[in-house]
């Protein structure tokens, strides 16, 4: 046993070690596959991607002159990139207002089997240039980071994706499918993008077997790439509006049933709810792997303990209490409701006689939205207060299997490039085009190529959204890996 005296030492050479770097690849390159000039050129492609400013604002402000969207010119970009390359046909959909869907189809000499698809879309959240340190519509690199909105959602996998189609088409020849390459506009917001190539234009997309779309997480833990972890299956997302109301007054004689503290009650025991935890297999299967690269002790425990057993135990209770005090976990045992807005009022000596909450719920497959709202009103526990469904309830697609070439494919991929990672199937608190394309029957696998840190992937949606350029390289090989085993 190490004595006491000999830690420090320890400690202090550890902290010396060279650091890993968790972009190096175990395997050589495949065969024809130039690394150098795939990570040039993915970074070329999302620096150009990055400049074509395609904010999705969903309620335009009539005073903008830019259209909602603008993809028409991002898929005009990429017909550039790849019209006149043998054996590559290009389709720009144009559905009006500047927005477009995009569709390039590789075509194998002699297929004998149906294609695969891969896709991203082309439209990008807002920024505020008032929160951003670089101009977010302008590719900038800084300590080895590029900057700008959509670098990982989902411009930078868009950017992995051309660069593998087009290594790919150099070997044309040895194809036994064809590959087609998606990116749809109105991801972010609207019906013009994967729902109207459904149903409109699902011709162009070949009748695919299955397909790679963005979702899943590549990890980067302590230095080294720990899980891929691959998304088959996603939560469907609600809006759920409270409305309180009471009477109105002057502000000077207080109320007791003020409608808005009665909202606040209410929304406030909401918030503090938790739905029944549903697992499903992707889920146990999340649990069953995370558990092996966990690092904390009590967390990986708890994993190992839930997925052995179902029970109503005191055990079983307090392993869900531990893996549902962090947020990641929770969203993934549990539909989860969360509070986005709240408004009520006009003058600050004014009662108002109504207020109302928007909670945006996102439901695990397999719950039924109508009996989660019945339960927030129960929860909420106001008779002043009345919590109602925004829209229609929606099917959940299922899961998509993990028996598949395709997703064999993906872990084959990511056990090649780096032999201890674990693989981990894994549903998406966050909603994709994905949904639709397992709704109509095609298994869909989401993965974004770029491996990062945890609080990088945070950034997504948010403010100085990120990639790491030296993750972009390695994003591309492992597309390319995929597909020419699963295409060739």
């Amino acid at each position: 046993m190490m004595s006491f005296a000999w830690a420090p030492l320890l400690g202090l050479l550890l902290a010396v070690q060279e650091p890993t770097d968790p972009y190096a690849i175990a395997a050589p390159a495949p065969p024809g596959f130039d690394r150098a000039e795939a990570a040039a050129k993915t970074l070329e492609h999302l620096v150009a991607l990055i400049a074509i400013d395609t904010t999705n604002s969903q309620k335009p402000d009539p005073a903008d002159p830019r259209p909602n969207g603008n993809e028409m010119a991002t898929a005009r970009w990429f017909e550039a990139q790849l019209t006149g390359k043998d054996g590559i046909e290009t389709h720009i959909v144009d559905v009006g207002d500047g927005r477009a869907n995009f569709v390039a189809r590789l075509r194998a000499v002699e297929p004998s089997a149906k294609p695969v698809l891969i896709m991203g879309h082309m439209d990008v959240v807002g920024a505020d240039l008032a929160k951003w340190e670089t101009p977010p519509f302008s590719a900038t690199e800084v300590d080895g980071y590029l900057y700008g909105r959509g670098a990982i959602d989902c411009k930078g996998p868009l950017a992995a994706e051309l660069t593998a189609f087009l290594a790919l088409a150099k070997r044309r020849a040895q194809l036994k499918r064809d590959v087609v390459f998606l990116a749809t506009a109105a991801e972010e917001g609207g019906s013009v993008g994967i729902d109207r190539m459904l149903n409109r234009h699902a011709d162009l997309l070949g009748d695919p077997e299955f397909a790679l779309n963005e979702g899943g997480r590549i990890r980067v833990i302590g230095g080294n790439i720990a899980s891929v972890n691959i998304q088959t299956t996603e939560k469907v997302s609600y809006n759920v509006k409270a409305t309180a109301t009471g009477p109105g007054g002057h502000g000077s004689v207080p109320l007791p049933d003020n409608a808005l503290a009665a909202l606040a009650r209410a929304v406030s025991r909401v918030h503090d709810w938790r739905a029944p935890v549903r697992l499903n297999e992707t889920t146990r299967l999340y649990f069953e792997r995370q558990s092996r690269i966990e690092p904390d002790p009590l967390l990986r425990a708890a994993m190992k303990s839930l997925v052995r057993s179902q029970d109503d135990s005191p055990l079983q209770r307090q392993v869900l209490d531990i893996l549902s005090g962090q947020p990641q976990y929770n969203a993934v045992l549990r539909t989860g409701q969360s509070l986005t807005m709240m408004s009520g009022g006009f003058r600050s000596n004014v009662i108002p006689s109504s207020g109302t909450a928007t909670f945006n719920v996102r439901v695990v497959p397999g719950d039924d939205i109508r009996e989660i709202v019945g339960h927030m009103n129960r929860v909420g526990d106001e008779a002043s207060v009345l919590f109602e469904l925004s829209g229609a309830p929606k099917a959940s697609p299922p899961a998509s299997p993990v028996n598949t070439d395709l997703f064999r494919a993906m872990e084959e991929a990511a056990q090649l490039m780096q032999p201890d990672v674990v693989v981990i199937p894994f549903m998406s608190t966050g909603a994709t085009d994905g949904a639709a394309l397992r709704e109509v029957g095609i298994p869909t696998y989401g993965i974004l190529p770029i491996p990062m840190l945890i609080e990088d992937e945070l950034r997504m949606h948010g403010d100085n959204e990120r990639a790491p350029v030296a993750g972009l390289g390695w994003a591309a090989e492992y597309i390319y890996r995929v597909l020419l085993k699963v295409a060739g």
